[in-house]
């Protein structure tokens, strides 16, 4: 149990160092604080302090540094921060620069925005079981018998794939497939359409009304799941290379860039929690490549479609309360702004 002054000391601490990164000696802390105690007594609060692994020192001349369990016993005790109000989700809608037509348009930006404002690394994943439905299907025709299979969903998203049609088929010969596609799916969300697919029962249906290729129906099945691919939206991916240790090496960069790239493994150490934000420093992140960080997560809530993950990657040495507030209000607002897109 640590002592009032020992507690005010080792905020100073944290503070000093968040904000200059150098070791805090005696003669600094007794500037800055408003207590009459001698250099002295301060030394041996900050003794006192080391002995329970809150401190440390960086070399033997040095003052103190925060270590991991220094920050998180400051984490869980002293940080002096508050629930985001209307007024701070209100300033980060407006942030949102622009019109949105699709959600991963306003998540890159999302991601950009909080990049920005931080300094950190930003990553947002939508939620898993985002309820995307089919809103249109057309096929493009192209040179050389190609085609652009365009397939439009409910998010306002666009994806396309270029196909070549083989030479004994006409393109006017898939009209009736794309009519078919636009009258029996349209409405429909595209994992049920998928899992017709796998059936054979949405195949059978169709080869009932036309005769159509098996490679066409390979590429319609291939938009529709890369229509609700789950990706990572980032903002300030190179950021991780100004506050890491040794992540100048570059193998350790290039499969740390990988890793950032990846959602299932950003899924596996971002967890988040609805209306709550957490916080994990070093070790405490389940991935090796990440114990020279600290990891910030929330959630942002799309009605009766799950939770996505905000996770704000940075050094161990940031600025929690700013950042932690800055979180809160992110989920908020994209909680808000996603309601425009269900």
């Amino acid at each position: 149990m640590l002592t009032e002054r020992q507690k005010l000391i080792l905020s100073a601490i944290i503070y000093e160092y968040t904000h200059t990164a150098r070791a805090v000696g005696s003669k600094s802390l007794q500037e800055q604080l408003d207590i009459k105690v001698s250099s002295a007594t301060i030394r041996n609060e900050m003794a006192a302090l080391e002995s329970a692994d809150l401190i440390k020192k960086l070399h033997t001349s040095a003052g103190r540094v925060p270590s991991c369990a220094g920050y998180r016993y400051y984490l869980d005790h002293l940080i002096a921060t508050r629930p985001a109000t209307q007024q701070d989700v209100a300033m980060v809608m407006h942030s949102f620069r622009g019109i949105f037509h699709e959600i991963d348009d306003l998540l890159d930006e999302a991601a950009r925005t909080l990049s920005e404002l931080t300094g950190a690394t930003a990553l947002i994943l939508k939620p898993k079981g985002l309820n995307i439905k089919v809103s249109g299907f057309r096929l493009v025709p192209l040179e050389n018998h190609q085609l652009i299979a365009v397939l439009v969903t409910s998010d306002g998203k666009v994806t396309s794939q270029t196909f070549k049609l083989p030479r004994e088929l006409a393109i006017s010969s898939l009209d009736s497939m794309v009519k078919y596609i636009n009258d029996q799916m349209i409405g429909h969300p595209i994992l049920e359409v998928l899992q017709l697919m796998q059936s054979d029962e949405l195949p059978t249906q169709m080869n009932r009304v036309i005769k159509t290729p098996a490679a066409f129906l390979q590429l319609f099945g291939d938009v529709l799941a890369r229509s609700i691919g789950d990706n990572v939206h980032i903002g300030g991916r190179l950021n991780v290379l100004d506050f890491g240790e040794n992540v100048d090496e570059t193998q350790k960069v290039k499969h740390l860039l990988e890793f950032l790239s990846s959602a299932p493994d950003i899924r596996r150490v971002a967890t988040a929690v609805p209306h709550q934000v957490t916080v994990k420093i070093g070790q405490e992140i389940d991935e090796p490549l990440l114990q020279s960080f600290s990891l910030i997560t929330s959630a942002f809530q799309v009605p009766n479609q799950g939770d996505g993950v905000i996770a704000l990657l940075g050094p161990i040495r940031m600025p929690y309360a700013s950042n932690v507030l800055l979180m809160d209000a992110f989920g908020e607002a994209l909680s808000q702004k996603m309601l425009e897109y269900t």
